[in-house]
């Protein structure tokens, strides 16, 4: 398995989980999706400096974070607090491609070692849907969601439980077996459930 600490791009860019998850808002206002100090590389970072003297006429997009699980199995996070409409899981997906392809360039991976070695996890906002509901314009614009409302997402995860299958949402299940060996999408209590595990097991 790839040690990241070999790579000196990756080392200039470690920091904590909870610095990766920070949704800076156009108002100057910060959320952060997560209050992990788990270590973590910021893989934005990264990629703006990976980008910085390939003279690029658009730059490519980055997952949130890097970092690696109890297992040793490299993990990429993406951290999404906002509406997930159309546009918005096709920029997803992109940033999943751009990522793919950075990392394998950085270390040489090929996707059949990644496949075998990385997992990918999409922490999104559950609530963020259910916010001003009266407000039509609001109303409009969700007309373009993709995201599950809190009961289709609960419905759907209860029975893929039973059925001992995880339920993944968006659409990003096509990455499964292709880029990555897993693939998670986790609400932010998931997703702190899932690091408590993590925990547990180092």
């Amino acid at each position: 398995m790839v040690d990241l600490n070999q790579y000196e791009i990756f080392t200039r860019h470690m920091t904590s989980l909870k610095e990766t998850s920070l949704d800076q808002r156009d108002d100057g206002q910060g959320v952060y999706m997560t209050e992990s100090s788990k270590a973590a590389i910021n893989f934005d970072s990264v990629k703006e400096e990976y980008v910085k003297d390939l003279g690029l006429c658009e730059a490519p997009k980055s997952n949130d974070a890097l970092l690696k699980d109890s297992k040793g199995n490299l993990v990429f996070v993406e951290f999404k607090n906002g509406f997930m409409d159309r546009q918005k899981q096709f920029a997803l997906r992109k940033k999943i491609y751009d990522s793919v392809l950075i990392f394998s360039d950085i270390t040489s991976m090929g996707i059949s070692e990644l496949r075998k070695n990385m997992k990918y996890i999409l922490v999104y906002n559950e609530g963020v849907n259910q916010t001003n509901r009266t407000d039509r314009l609001l109303m409009e614009k969700q007309k373009s969601f993709v995201q599950p409302s809190p009961s289709f997402d609960y419905f759907a995860k209860t029975i893929g439980r039973h059925a001992k299958k995880e339920y993944v949402c968006f659409g990003l299940n096509l990455f499964q077996n292709y880029c990555f060996k897993e693939v998670h999408t986790y609400t932010q209590q998931e997703f702190e459930s899932y690091l408590e595990k993590e925990k547990q097991v180092s």
